[in-house]
């Protein structure tokens, strides 16, 4: 029995030692994975929303803690109702830009070209100071608006009066169908959503060979949604170094946390977007390091902090 024991006070030993282990590895790599949050670049994301259906899931305090997590140091962002970015300003501070968006509740998402209450609401909340642009505003050939609709060409008039620049989204075959607009308002700073869809860098340099006041931001260019950016294995597709390397200036980040974006008809019901942010913010932090050092520095930040200081 004794040697029975002896056996026993070994084993446990050794078991104890081998949990030991365990732990100790289990605690370097949760603080490993502190660290790599924690080190990780600060980044500026100029494409986020805080709308009616993404509070039903998550606080505004929640949503900045999120922000936060991913070293995002200037954020962006557009809510329907537009006071619902106050919230996260409130909550985070002022590296939160709110910009004003047209669609002023959720029943006038998809008829606001025609409601000329827009631009009232529109005046009022620039004249404020507090909004520092006005989108997200959609121009999507074939649904709406014309591009000489009045509620459309009125924001532009009211960006140009309050000098702010305007976040725009064309779901359009060619980068041409945002020419008319961007020459029609050369002294307009434009930031182009999702770099124009499924365009690709020949629509980039096409574009600012016409229009030097557009910038480009790759929110929603993540396999989940647009995608077009990356091949299946992360590596940029052929051009997009080539074009971001040639106009350094011009190119910014976002998430876009909208989830199911693609059905159209979907703004009704909760949006689980902020639950997936980490994975965004992630899929763009990691093909943006295959930029060289000084290019993934002005993606990640120095333009978009530029971009707000003008």
């Amino acid at each position: 029995m004794l040697g029975c024991d002896f056996v026993i006070a070994q084993e446990c030993n050794i078991m104890y030692h081998r949990i030991n282990q365990a732990v100790i590895l289990l605690s370097i790599l949760l603080i490993s994975a502190c660290m790599s949050i924690a080190e990780s670049p600060r980044m500026a994301d100029v494409h986020l929303h805080y709308n009616w259906d993404h509070a039903e899931l998550i606080s505004a305090s929640e949503t900045v803690a999120i922000l936060r997590d991913n070293n995002v140091q200037l954020a962006v962002v557009f809510s329907v109702p537009s006071e619902q970015a106050r919230d996260l300003v409130d909550a985070g501070g002022d590296w939160i830009i709110p910009f004003y968006s047209p669609y002023y509740d959720a029943a006038n998402r998809y008829g606001w070209f025609y409601d000329p209450q827009v631009l009232i609401h529109a005046r009022k909340a620039l004249a404020t100071g507090y909004y520092k642009g006005i989108g997200e505003v959609h121009l999507v050939s074939g649904i709406g608006p014309r591009r000489d609709n009045p509620i459309f060409q009125g924001l532009l008039k009211l960006a140009n009066e309050f000098k702010v620049p305007v976040n725009i989204h064309t779901d359009a075959a060619n980068y041409r169908y945002l020419l008319p607009v961007c020459q029609q308002y050369p002294d307009l700073r434009f930031i182009w959503a999702h770099a124009g869809g499924q365009m690709g860098p020949d629509d980039m340099r096409g574009l600012f060979a016409h229009c030097n006041n557009v910038w480009v931001e790759f929110s929603a260019r993540d396999p989940w949604h647009y995608g077009n950016l990356t091949d299946k294995d992360g590596r940029l597709l052929e051009g997009w170094i080539d074009v971001i390397s040639d106009y350094p200036d011009r190119f910014m980040l976002g998430t876009d946390p909208v989830w199911n974006a693609q059905q159209m008809y979907r703004w009704y019901e909760a949006d689980e977007g902020w639950s997936h942010y980490h994975q965004l913010n992630r899929y763009h932090r990691t093909w943006v390091r295959q930029l060289p050092a000084p290019l993934e520095k002005r993606l990640l930040w120095t333009n978009a902090v530029e971009f707000f200081a003008r």
